[in-house]
């Protein structure tokens, strides 16, 4: 405090302080918080400064939720970079490096039978303790001994009872005291098991179970370090289930990853030996003399129904070659769409994820450089700004921009019809979606003619700017590639109109805080003021009854009463002041009690009728008394304060004639529904309002 007391004493300005850490006593523990806090002077009335005032807000939830709610959001973006589940976990153990609501992350895997945990064996996959470079793993040494392998059948006959209750405020919850990870007991009871270290450290250890096929499964133990500085409460807990249901979801497409490149390479193996097994049939075919097939007995019957005859023979074969080319082109045709449905995927996240538009349209320029056999990428915009081109590949570039190779090699066939849907189209394309094309055209970026296709970017039915991409001159484009550069193209709109909500969004808070704190400080200076003014005026008026009471002369007396109306006036203004800062402020309080009305209004009327007769002007009061209530519930002070506003204005204004004043009860009828329990019904209740004119 005495170095904030120091500044603030010589600079006389206050300071705030946003989401510092702390670390305070709780429940006799040390635990991490974070506060908002301000000091600021108080001032005396000679200008110094005699004490400190501070104000401090604990806001440890909200930056545990945004720290907490990033690391989600990055789990997000991890499944595009995931080859295999081993790969899975070493990139699940590199996101949660240096995270600091977990500490440290162990990754073991146990396969096994369904149902069965005999003959278990736990293999260590990653930890967050691994470096990049995969030298060996350095673990702490307050860890219990971490192998690589653990034969977890030992484990089975040891004792898991003894347990140690942690009590906090927070939450209370029974921890296993023992000095090794107790997979064993996770995999055969299912459940999650809360862990107290030798060191009195906190772990919580989780299982996920992945199907490996209809008798086996893999189940995966995740060993979570809790942080030393944070009691596990209820928050944490749900952090680290948000964080398991992530890397059970990024591991499940790790294994489909692998599944899918299994059945891929099984595909293409049989289709290869399939194909070479014809092709040596149709060899034998062509070479021989005569129509008999030698050795067929012991390899094609599963292909052949004898007897046969030479050109049924060719037929067959013929037909099962064309079956198997036309499989692997559904093949790469299906694999070609779940990429590009990936691609606008990873294009999507990464819209809702980066704030900098460039960023986004380097990383769009980049896949589509990767998907499309081509030289250049340009992304052009047409707004005047200093960054308005991108350019995939620029000089110099060192990131890996190796092209993506589909596994399912395309099988044209003999003919070039591949050309023919573009030539049909591009008419179309160039009069209608904002396509253009040319073949053969000189560009001064790469300065030679070179094949461009040109797809615009709109944005709300304007013009924005364009996609290019060059290739060789002469090379065709297919309406595949114009599809995918249309698709590329909406979503950079997506992009830009989300990157324009957000500096929207920014600027309009900026102006509600402006706002805010000037309509607050307008509000705080007309307290002050009114309070200030308050003081002497009390004491003004005050001295009045007294001054009446003394020997005066007629002139003093005049005096004294124009004194005394000028200080009501005042006082009555300083008074509405007060009350429009306190509605401002949200601190007018309204009083309901019962009340005499007719004595309320009729003390009020007298007030204003002796001011209306000194104008020589006449109040008449239009109201039957024997249809008011004369005792009513509302807030009397509040009601006085609305008639003497619309007397004294109706006085103030009117300099000949008279006054009407009209006092009724109109009657209105109100709807109010009964939700209890056992019944449920709408009734129609009369009420009556005042009303005065």
């Amino acid at each position: 405090m005495s170095l904030a007391f120091n500044r603030v004493t010589t600079t006389g300005k206050g300071l705030y302080y946003n989401d510092r850490l702390a670390t305070l006593k709780r429940d006799g523990y040390d635990e991490k918080v974070y506060l908002n806090f301000t000091f600021s002077p108080i001032f005396k009335s000679d200008g110094t400064i005699c004490a400190l005032w501070n104000l401090t807000q604990e806001t440890t939830h909200m930056v545990l939720n945004t720290r907490r709610l990033k690391l989600l959001g990055e789990f997000g973006h991890l499944s595009s970079k995931i080859k295999s589940l081993e790969s899975a976990c070493h990139i699940i153990t590199k996101a949660l490096r240096n995270n600091e609501d977990i500490p440290y992350t162990l990754i073991y895997f146990v396969k096994h039978k369904l149902n069965s945990s005999e003959s278990l064996i736990a293999q260590l996959m990653a930890t967050t303790f691994d470096s990049d470079d995969k030298e060996k793993r350095k673990f702490p040494d307050y860890l219990p001994e971490s192998h690589e392998t653990i034969n977890l059948a030992k484990n089975a006959n040891k004792s898991y009872d003894t347990y140690i209750e942690l009590k906090r405020n927070a939450a209370t919850y029974s921890f296993l005291k023992c000095d090794y990870w107790p997979i064993y007991l996770v995999v055969k009871e299912g459940r999650n098991v809360k862990v107290l270290l030798n060191d009195e450290s906190q772990a919580v250890l989780f299982l996920i179970k992945i199907s490996l096929d209809k008798d086996h499964v893999l189940s995966v133990v995740l060993i979570y370090g809790i942080d030393r500085f944070r009691a596990l409460d209820d928050r944490y807990m749900e952090f680290f289930n948000l964080v398991t249901n992530h890397i059970y979801a990024l591991l499940q497409h790790g294994k489909s990853v692998e599944d899918e490149k299994n059945q891929t390479k099984i595909l293409a193996d049989m289709n290869y030996q399939k194909i070479t097994f014809f092709q040596g049939i149709s060899h034998e075919l062509k070479t021989s003399e005569t129509s008999k097939i030698q050795g067929l007995d012991k390899g094609a019957d599963d292909y052949l129904i004898k007897p046969f005859s030479t050109p049924e023979l060719i037929c067959r074969i013929r037909t099962n070659i064309e079956c198997s080319i036309l499989r692997r082109k559904i093949l790469f045709h299906r694999y070609k769409q779940e990429d590009i449905k990936q691609l606008l995927l990873s294009i999507i996240n990464m819209i809702l994820s980066e704030s900098d538009l460039d960023k986004t349209l380097f990383y769009i320029a980049k896949e589509i450089y990767r998907r499309l056999p081509c030289e250049k990428i340009f992304i052009i915009s047409n707004e005047p700004s200093q960054n308005n081109k991108i350019v995939i590949p620029y000089e110099n570039d060192s990131e890996d921009l190796t092209p993506i190779i589909n596994p399912f090699t395309e099988i044209n066939g003999n003919n070039n019809n591949n050309s023919q849907p573009f030539k049909r189209s591009q008419k179309f394309f160039n009069e209608n979606l904002g396509v253009d094309i040319s073949l053969n055209e000189y560009c001064d970026e790469v300065h030679k003619n070179v094949s461009i296709l040109s797809v615009e970017i709109r944005l709300n039915d304007n013009f924005w700017g364009w996609i290019k991409v060059h290739r060789s001159q002469n090379s065709d484009w297919f309406d595949s590639e114009i599809e995918l550069l249309q698709q590329i193209s909406n979503n950079i709109s997506l992009a830009i109109t989300y990157a324009n909500l957000l500096e929207e969004i920014e600027e309009k808070e900026i102006q509600i805080k402006a706002a805010e704190f000037a309509n607050n400080a307008k509000t705080q200076i007309l307290a002050n003021t009114s309070h200030e003014l308050r003081t002497p005026l009390g004491a003004i008026v005050g001295m009045m009854p007294s001054l009446e009471g003394t020997t005066l002369t007629t002139e003093q007396k005049d005096m004294l009463n124009i004194t005394s109306n000028a200080a009501d006036s005042v006082l009555s203004i300083v008074n509405n002041v007060l009350n429009v800062a306190k509605l401002e402020s949200k601190k007018f309080i309204l009083v309901n009690r019962t009340f005499d009305l007719l004595n309320s209004l009729e003390s009020t009327i007298i007030i204003f009728g002796k001011k209306a007769a000194t104008k020589n002007i006449e109040l008449i009061v239009n109201c039957e008394i024997d249809m008011l209530p004369r005792y009513v519930k509302s807030d009397p002070k509040r009601l006085n304060q609305v008639l003497t506003h619309l007397l004294s204005n109706s006085v103030k204004f009117t300099n000949e004639g008279e006054i009407v004043l009209t006092i009724s009860m109109q009657p209105r009828e109100v709807i109010e529904e009964n939700n209890d329990e056992n019944s449920s019904y709408v009734q129609v209740v009369k009420k009556e309002k005042l009303l005065i004119i």
